[in-house]
C-alpha cells in the first residue's frame, strides 16, 4: 500500500478534531444544530491552521444523511467521496490556477443546475485572493443570493487581498496560529499511536520550529521518524531539522554580562563550525533575551513555551541582567536582523556587533545619573564616590599601625592624628576653616579643575564650563554659572559635597564653593571671562552646550 504522510494520515475529519480553533468549530457546530448556515463562508489564517480541512468538514455536514450533533458521520457515501475528493457536488477550486473571469463564468453556470446526489452543490474555492478584480466582480451577485442548493466557502491566507465587497457577503472566520503547547500535545497521541517514543524536549522544539501550523508540524515529525526510526531524542534531531540548543544562546548571553571575551569567542568559534544560519541564532538570540526579560517578571517564566529545567535556567540568569540593558541589546540584534541579509560578509559584522556588545556599559536612567543614585559598571569600580568620612576612617586605622617607636616618628604620626580631627571637629561643627585661600591661583587653575571634573561626573563638569570663580568670603569660593537655567543651580547643590571634596583634593587646600546664576547681559564679568576661556567672550555658546549635552547621554536632536 502506498504510504501517506502524516499530515494526510491523521488530517482531521470532524469538527472535534480540529484543534486550536474552538471559536470557530463551536460556532459551526452551533450553526448546524439550529440551522443556521449561512451561504458564503470566508475562512482566513496562517498556513497550516486548519482552514480547507474545516471546509471540508462544512461540506461533508451539510451534504451527511446522518449528521448529528453538528458533526459529520464520516461513514455515509457522501462522506467517504468527500474525504476522498471524488464527490461530484463538492468542487475544490485552486484560485491561483483559475483566477480569471472565464473560470467565475463558468461556476455562474454550474451552480445553477441541482447537485447530481447530495443535498447541497458546494464550491470550495482555495487561495481566492488569487482572483483578478474582474473575477471578484462577476462573483459578487451569485455570492450574494445563490440557488438554495448553492454554497460557498473561500479560503485566503491575504484577506487584505479580498475586496470587502465579497467579504461582506460572507461570515468571516479568522484562524489563529496553535500554540507550541497544543501541536506538542498532539504530536504525543499521534506518537502513542505510531508506537513511536520520544522525549517531551524533542517536542516541544519540533513544535516551536513548526511556527504555529498543524502541517508544518506533521511534515517535520515524518522527517525526524525517517532519520531516527522508532525512538528519537533532542541531541539526534537537532541538526536534521536546524534546531539551535539553548544551552548556546546562554553561554552568549552569560559571556555579555560577564564580560567574559573568551566565552563570547568560543560561541562564536561553535556557531562557524557548527554552519549555524546566522539569521536564524539572532533571531533566536532576540528571542532569547525576551524570555529573559518576562523571566524577571514573578512568575513570568510561567508563560514560556519550555520545560521546567529551561524555566529554572532563565530565571536564575534573569536575576544577573537589568531590563534596560536587555532593551539596548534587543534593539541592537534586530537592526543586525536585517543588516544580516545584504551583507557579503555577515559573519564578520556579527563578531564585530558581538563586540560591541561586549563593550555596553550597565544602563543608567536619567534620574539616576543626576542623583549619583546608581553604581558604575562592576567591572570599572569607582572609588572616588566613597563618602569622606570613610576615607578618614581608612586613614585613621592606618595611623594607628604605624610604628612609633622613636620620638620622630611619634611626632609625625601625633601631628597627622591632630590634622585630621581638626578637620573632622570643624566640618562636624560647620565651622569655617581659617585657611587662607588664594583666589589668583584658583582662577588660573580652575579650567583644569573642571576638566578633571568633567572626566570624573560629566553631568556636573557640563555645568561647571559655564562658571567662572568671583571671590573668597569665610572659606567659601563663590562662582557666577553664566547663562545657563534654575535647573543648573539645583543640579549643583544636590552634589555639593561631592563637588566641595573633588576642589579640596585638587587644590589641596579645603573650602566650599557657592554657585550663583548670572546673565551676561546684567554682569559686568567681561575681564574673568576673558582670562579664563581664551577671549571667546562672556556669553557662552549654547550650541556647545547643547553638543555636551548629546556627548554626555550619547543622543541625538530629533527636528
Amino acid at each position: 500500500m502506498t504510504y501517506k504522510v502524516l499530515s494526510l494520515k491523521w488530517r482531521p475529519q470532524s469538527f472535534s478534531d480540529v484543534i486550536g480553533q474552538d471559536h470557530i468549530t463551536n460556532t459551526l457546530i452551533n450553526s448546524f444544530k439550529k440551522d443556521r448556515v449561512a451561504q458564503g463562508y470566508v475562512l482566513t489564517g496562517p498556513r497550516g491552521v486548519g482552514k480547507t480541512t474545516t471546509a471540508r468538514i462544512i461540506a461533508k455536514t451539510l451534504n451527511c444523511s446522518s449528521a448529528s450533533d453538528g458533526n459529520p458521520c464520516n461513514n455515509c457515501t457522501s462522506c467517504q467521496e468527500i474525504t476522498d475528493g471524488r464527490n461530484l457536488d463538492v468542487l475544490e477550486i485552486d484560485g491561483a490556477s483559475n483566477r480569471g473571469i472565464e473560470e467565475i463564468r463558468n461556476i455562474r453556470e454550474q451552480i445553477k443546475y441541482s447537485p447530481m446526489s447530495a443535498e447541497y452543490k458546494i464550491f470550495i474555492i482555495d487561495e481566492v485572493h488569487m482572483l483578478t478584480n474582474q473575477a471578484f466582480n462577476a462573483l459578487l451577485r451569485t455570492l450574494e443570493e445563490p440557488p438554495d442548493h448553492g454554497k460557498f466557502i473561500l479560503a485566503t491566507t491575504d484577506i487584505h487581498k479580498v475586496p470587502s465587497t465579497i467579504i461582506s457577503r460572507c461570515q468571516r472566520f479568522d484562524f489563529n496560529r496553535i500554540t507550541s503547547s497544543i501541536i506538542s500535545e498532539r504530536l504525543t497521541k499521534i506518537l502513542e499511536t505510531e508506537n513511536i517514543t520520544s522525549d517531551e524536549e524533542s517536542l516541544l522544539a519540533i513544535s516551536k520550529k513548526a511556527d504555529g501550523s498543524m502541517r508544518d508540524a506533521l511534515s517535520l515529525l515524518d522527517q525526524v521518524i525517517s532519520f531516527s526510526g522508532e525512538s528519537f531524542s533532542m541531541g539526534e534531531i537537532s541538526t536534521l531539522i536546524g534546531l539551535i540548543p539553548s544551552e548556546i544562546y546562554f553561554n552568549y548571553s552569560n559571556a555579555l554580562i560577564e564580560k567574559n571575551y573568551s566565552k563570547i569567542i568560543e560561541v562564536i568559534s561553535s556557531i562557524r563550525s557548527k554552519g549555524l544560519s546566522l539569521e536564524d541564532f539572532n533571531e533566536g538570540l532576540i528571542k532569547h533575551f525576551n524570555d529573559l526579560m518576562i523571566s524577571k517578571v514573578n512568575n513570568g517564566a510561567e508563560l514560556l513555551d519550555l520545560n521546567d529545567e529551561t524555566k529554572r535556567n532563565y530565571i536564575d540568569s534573569a536575576k544577573k541582567w537589568n531590563n534596560n540593558d536587555i532593551i539596548r541589546i534587543c534593539k541592537v540584534l534586530h537592526d543586525m536582523f536585517y543588516s544580516l541579509k545584504n551583507l557579503k560578509h555577515p559573519m564578520i559584522f556579527f563578531e564585530m556587533t558581538s563586540l560591541k556588545l561586549m563593550e555596553m556599559d550597565s544602563s543608567l536612567s536619567i534620574s539616576q545619573l543626576l542623583n549619583n543614585n546608581s553604581q558604575i559598571s562592576t567591572k570599572k569600580k569607582n572609588n572616588e564616590n566613597a563618602p569622606l568620612e570613610q576615607s578618614k576612617e581608612d586613614t585613621r586605622d592606618h595611623l594607628k599601625e604605624l610604628p612609633e617607636s622613636d620620638a620622630e616618628n611619634k611626632d609625625e604620626v601625633s601631628d597627622a592624628k591632630v590634622d585630621i580631627e581638626k578637620t573632622s571637629n570643624a566640618e562636624n561643627k560647620d565651622e569655617v576653616s581659617d585657611t587662607k585661600v588664594d583666589i589668583e591661583k584658583i582662577k588660573i587653575k580652575w579650567l583644569e579643575f573642571v576638566k578633571e571634573v568633567t572626566n570624573k561626573r560629566p553631568s556636573i563638569g557640563t555645568i561647571l564650563d559655564s562658571s567662572v570663580p568671583i571671590n573668597i568670603v569665610n572659606n567659601t569660593l563663590n562662582i557666577n554659572i553664566v547663562d545657563l537655567s534654575d535647573f543648573s543651580i539645583s543640579s549643583l547643590k544636590r552634589h555639593s559635597n561631592l563637588i566641595n571634596q573633588y576642589a579640596t583634593d585638587y587644590f589641596k587646600t579645603p573650602f566650599k564653593i557657592s554657585p550663583e546664576l548670572v546673565f551676561s547681559k546684567k554682569n559686568d564679568i567681561n575681564h574673568e571671562n576673558s582670562s579664563l576661556k581664551n577671549d571667546q567672550g562672556n556669553r557662552v555658546d549654547n550650541d556647545n552646550i547643547v553638543s555636551k549635552v548629546i556627548e554626555v547621554f550619547d543622543g541625538e536632536i530629533l527636528r
